[in-house]
């Protein structure tokens, strides 16, 4: 969907569940049984309350994208998960939390704003606290060549920060992403991570043409983060991202400059919260938080921009998500098994 488009269209097909509400073993049992194929779940300490948490997947062709919220707890995956499950990676962004444990043998510890590159055939046991995480599976087809098992499974600051911007970035889009986009949007990733994981020494490794997506990526997250600022000037935006301003001249020019994106991008914020079935903030504080002066002003430019007020909009967007069907938890592996 385009930034003027105003129709709801169904976009992907979605999995959604949420334990929010009910009873703790109820909820417990849920989550227990989502995660099973992957993971066994258990309470942090066996005083602590049962676990429970939230998901919501997207197939991205042959890739699925998927953010979870997890209250604490242990998971582990044994042999026997690991030779039962598909083949693929993992390219996690620790939104909130942390993880804690060992992955292959390996200690790993991820907090806020970290990215880990785990293999499905990875043994695990870790200690997950009150984590918010995006993730994206991609199939080992989809890596031929690349010395994955040598990477290690994190990344080093740099390309860390393009990763979790070109993350974020992702699943931010998916509610109106439309199915006969997602291929584009899958080779467009899986052609980003093979120029990030190429293991030549060569000192442009990070400025190939394959990154200036994740490089606007990385500007559109500086600009989210500093939505409340009264001015994002180029100065300002070039800095963060430590790059020239010819440098991010040059990358905004398809998008019709710098300010023109910067003015666009509190109304995509808007929307795309509004899109998101896991976001349940209300119309005012997402004008709080976008540097809306008032809802009036929110709602005035929205429906210039998208041809409805946000309230309406955001029902409009949640009937056509009910009829574009959800999954069910066995259309989540079965997304998986098929990669």
């Amino acid at each position: 969907m385009s930034a003027d488009d105003t129709t709801a269209e169904p976009g992907l097909p979605h999995f959604l569940l949420t334990t929010s509400g009910l009873p703790p073993g109820e909820a417990f049992e849920r989550w227990r049984t989502l995660l099973a194929p992957m993971y066994a779940v258990s309470p942090a300490t066996p005083s602590a309350p049962l676990p429970f948490g939230s998901n919501i997947a997207y197939p991205i062709d042959d890739l699925v994208a998927h953010r979870t919220r997890l209250s604490t707890q242990r998971l582990q995956r044994d042999r026997r998960r690991v030779e039962a499950g598909p083949d693929h990676y993992i390219v996690q962004l620790y939104r909130s939390g942390r993880f804690q444990g060992t992955v292959g043998g390996k200690p790993v510890s991820a907090s806020a704003g970290t990215v880990t590159l785990i293999g499905r055939r990875h043994l695990l046991d870790g200690m997950l606290d009150r984590a918010d995480a995006i993730g994206i599976a991609v199939p080992c087809t989809r890596l031929h060549g690349l010395p994955l098992e040598a990477h290690g499974l994190l990344f080093d600051a740099a390309r860390n920060r393009l990763l979790a911007a070109r993350i974020s970035d992702i699943y931010r889009r998916l509610p109106t992403t439309r199915a006969d986009e997602a291929p584009a949007l899958a080779d467009e990733f899986v052609a980003f991570l093979h120029r990030l994981l190429d293991p030549s020494p060569a000192a442009d490794v990070l400025d190939g043409r394959e990154l200036n997506g994740a490089l606007l990526a990385l500007a559109r997250t500086i600009v989210q983060e500093n939505l409340s600022r009264p001015m994002l000037s180029p100065e300002f935006i070039a800095g963060q991202m430590q790059v020239s301003r010819s440098t991010l001249y040059r990358l905004f020019e398809p998008e019709g400059g710098v300010m023109h994106f910067v003015q666009g991008e509190r109304l995509a914020a808007v929307r795309d919260a509004l899109a998101d079935p896991m976001e349940r903030r209300t119309i005012s504080r997402l004008a709080e938080v976008f540097a809306f002066n008032t809802i009036s002003q929110l709602s005035r430019s929205f429906r210039n921009r998208y041809g409805a007020p946000p309230q309406a909009w955001r029902g409009e967007r949640r009937v056509a998500q009910r009829i574009g069907g959800q999954g069910t938890a066995q259309h989540v592996w079965k997304w998986l098994r098929e990669t």
